[in-house]
């Protein structure tokens, strides 16, 4: 491979090596040289063949002399991108605080709860340890300021029995008793540590209870009407005046169910039901319905004029407000916030029905059936 130069060098080399051959060829014809005449010989081939070779030469020498420019090939390189970066700061948490979510803080009593005058309760939050030292029994829930509910001013309790972690979240109950004035009643709470430093949701905040007390009346209701309004009904018959509720007394492969129906127009309009119980703890069973039979169910009622076979609902529909699992369960009076809010339903009504069934039968040989002798609502309300 010649470069540029070399290939220069040897077209002069060539060059000079050819033109006194072509002065030798050319002298016959310059002027003053001898004329040719008709009668000399021809110019020989072999000298016609060596000039025709000499010209082609030339001619390769000339093509083969052109200079080819070689252009250089240059990649760009990108100028480099600046990044802007950016140190954040991260703020270390504190030792002591407290967090929680607006849906789950009132484990119990929410906000505006209303009470009976002296009326014993149990206030829970649900809280999380949002620093970063872990609490455990040293650490006091006490009372801060606003309306003390059965506790002194100087009140505290642990918080917990354990420890709870950075991060973990734990339940705190407090007891504390309506006042028997009605009115409404707001206290505030706060947390301490070991060494007397308060802390709160957020960090200083407090967190509160509030309740309203109302003068309340409380009265117990019985079925009205058995055999009319209340009593026990099959899908093929009733209704029969008592209250039972299992496989049917003639073929265990068919269910019954009772209605109770309850005279609430003693309860004057715009009353706020504060309470309602149930108190089905007078039976007798035939049998193991209870669990045998699974779970016995409370929904509400409806029937038309009167009772009977036609207001039979078989299975287990949705909506019930109460139920029971086993006789143990049974046997305990209690509470029932959906009871509550039905029976505020019906307020300015003369009537509260409800229906009470298992599912159907388990289909063995022994026939399984409760009956109650006084199935009863126990209702606490304030008139307005």
């Amino acid at each position: 491979m010649y470069t540029i130069n070399e290939r220069r060098s040897t077209m002069k080399k060539s060059i000079f090596a050819i033109v006194p051959i072509l002065l030798l060829f050319t002298a016959c014809n310059l002027p003053g040289s001898p004329a040719v005449t008709p009668t000399d010989e021809p110019i020989s081939s072999e000298f016609t063949y060596s000039a025709e070779t000499l010209s082609a030469e030339l001619t390769r020498l000339a093509v083969s002399a052109s200079p080819t420019t070689e252009i250089p090939t240059t990649t760009g390189t990108p100028s480099p991108t600046n990044t802007i970066s950016y140190t954040s700061t991260n703020t270390p948490k504190p030792c002591l605080n407290v967090s929680w979510s607006d849906a789950t803080i009132d484990v119990t009593v929410p906000d505006n709860t209303i009470m009976t005058p002296g009326q014993a309760f149990t206030k829970t939050w649900r809280l999380t340890n949002a620093g970063t030292c872990t609490w455990n029994s040293a650490y006091q829930l006490v009372f801060d300021h606003g309306d003390k509910l059965g506790v002194a001013s100087t009140y505290s309790q642990p918080i917990t029995g354990g420890t709870v972690a950075p991060g973990q979240t734990v339940d705190v109950s407090v007891n504390l008793t309506a006042p028997m004035a009605p009115g409404t009643y707001t206290g505030y709470w706060r947390f301490r540590d070991p060494s007397n430093v308060y802390f709160g949701l957020g960090g200083s905040g407090t967190w509160i209870v509030k309740i309203i007390v109302t003068n309340a009346t409380t009265v117990t209701l019985s079925p009205v009407f058995p055999g009319e309004e209340s009593g026990t009904i099959r899908a093929d018959g009733g209704p029969w005046t008592d209250f039972t509720a299992g496989e049917s007394n003639t073929d265990i492969s068919k269910t019954c169910q009772f209605y109770v129906s309850y005279n609430i127009f003693g309860i004057p309009a715009g009353s706020t039901i504060t309470e309602v119980k149930l108190d089905f703890s007078d039976y007798s069973t035939q049998g193991n319905p209870l669990p045998g039979l699974g779970v016995l169910k409370v929904y509400l009622g409806n029937f038309g004029v009167a009772l009977d076979s036609g207001d039979f609902i078989s299975g287990f529909p949705p909506g019930n407000i109460a139920d029971w699992g086993s006789l143990a369960a049974l046997n305990n009076i209690e509470a029932s916030a959906e009871l509550k809010t039905a029976l505020q339903s019906k307020v300015g009504t003369s009537r509260f029905v409800l229906r009470v069934q298992f599912g159907g039968s388990n289909m063995d040989p022994i026939k399984d059936r409760i009956t109650f002798t006084n199935p009863s609502l126990i209702v606490t309300y304030s008139a307005p």
